[in-house]
């Protein structure tokens, strides 16, 4: 693959650095089932019951699978600095609900008695 404009080496190592943005447009639609990582961000993150819990800060990939990040909320609703990370998995959040700004994520019982799982 080439971009127009770098021709050789040189032309492509003085690119080093640079971010690449495409426009949203651009993407092709996702199928069922599929999203885009930038559509969950800013997702509120609720459990089963429908408490809240945070809102999705971020989808890491440390090389085993991607992991969601949830920055927690406190108690007034505003984020309290702490974060949980989870597997993300069918499994951990059942629900991907991106028109209603929303996932439903599946608490590991370690964590129901208040103790955050990182």
């Amino acid at each position: 693959m080439a971009f127009k404009g770098v021709s050789d080496r040189g032309a492509a190592e003085a690119l080093k650095g640079t971010e690449l943005f495409i426009a949203r447009e651009a993407l092709p639609a996702a199928g069922e089932d599929e999203f885009y990582h930038a559509d969950l961000i800013g997702l509120e993150a609720q459990d089963t019951e429908g408490r809240v819990l945070g809102k999705v800060a971020a989808i890491h990939n440390y090389g085993a699978g991607d992991v969601i990040e949830i920055a927690r909320l406190s108690s007034n609703g505003s984020p309290d600095g702490d974060s949980v990370l989870l597997a993300f998995t069918r499994e951990t959040v059942p629900t991907i609900e991106i028109a209603q700004g929303r996932i439903v994520v599946a608490v590991p019982e370690e964590d129901e008695a208040g103790d955050h799982v990182e």
